[in-house]
């Protein structure tokens, strides 16, 4: 198949192919000056979050300077700086220490920086994406009660027999999708704590449940989303519930199999690893 794009879109989709992600942020990275200024507003981290995020760097890099000037006389302070500390005169402890926390992590000593940049960036999608969750929750409730109302039908047993089965297993899916991510963000929302004091092994750790993590919600809720999106087009009016149709129960079944219970399989191992998620904040 072949994709014809305008010169304008041609780089941009070029960029999309390269990046890492494509939360928020990471289409950010990718795109870079390609966005214009009324794109940026669209996805522009708001000044409460920029404040949050400022807390966070501000306490990781205190944490961090911590771990790299271990053994050292060296006082941290809040004028403190990664910069300063490479160039001063623990330097030589410095660059010991992260040998020694290279080591610890698995990883060669010029690969640190894009370790931690990775984690940041993993932070920052799992933060996007409980936004992304938050705003699109009542649509999603109101889809479940959608699936609810087709499996309280009465009489239909004869006509569609695996009608109650399925629907409840949808529903039982969409429960626990509420639930484990409502637990999972609560845990989330504790990750400052983190960088109040950090060893390479709880770095690596985290690191790894994260990355675990921030995968399997983006599952999750493409999983969900697209579902959603067309029961709206279908039956939720486009949101305004002044235009949502009944349609037969025939209909209803029809749009259920071919639409929503299609490839359910696909987010039971993403909800488990979400279950079973402890970040040991």
């Amino acid at each position: 198949m072949e994709l014809r794009l305008n010169e304008k879109d041609r780089p941009r989709f070029a960029a999309l192919l390269s990046a890492r992600s494509y939360d928020v942020y990471s289409v950010l990275a990718a795109l870079g000056d390609q966005l214009k200024d009324t794109e940026l507003a669209h996805i522009k981290i708001s000044d409460a979050d920029q404040a949050k995020l400022q807390v966070y760097l501000n306490n990781f890099s205190r944490g961090l300077l911590k771990v790299l000037l271990e053994g050292s006389d060296v006082q941290i302070t809040d004028r403190s700086s990664l910069s300063s500390v490479l160039m001063g005169a623990a330097k030589g402890t410095v660059f010991k220490n992260i040998v020694s926390i290279a080591k610890r992590l698995g990883i060669r000593p010029q690969d640190i920086v894009g370790y931690i940049g990775s984690l940041s960036e993993m932070i920052m999608a799992i933060s996007y994406y409980q936004r992304v969750y938050d705003a699109s929750l009542p649509e999603f409730r109101e889809f479940l009660v959608f699936v609810k109302k087709l499996h309280d039908t009465e009489g239909v047993g004869a006509r569609f027999p695996s009608l109650k089965k399925d629907t409840s297993n949808v529903m039982t899916l969409g429960r626990n999708t509420i639930v484990f991510l409502k637990d999972y963000f609560q845990q989330f929302q504790k990750v400052e704590n983190f960088f109040q004091s950090i060893t390479p092994e709880k770095f690596k750790a985290l690191s790894d449940a994260v990355e675990a993590h921030y995968r399997a919600i983006g599952t999750i809720l493409c999983f969900w989303q697209i579902r959603v999106d067309q029961w709206l087009h279908s039956y939720g009016g486009g949101g305004k519930a002044e235009d949502r149709r009944e349609g037969t129960i025939e209909q209803k079944w029809k749009f259920f199999k071919e639409t929503i219970d299609v490839h359910t399989d696909k987010i039971v191992t993403q909800l488990d690893t979400i279950k079973s998620a402890d970040l040991k904040l």
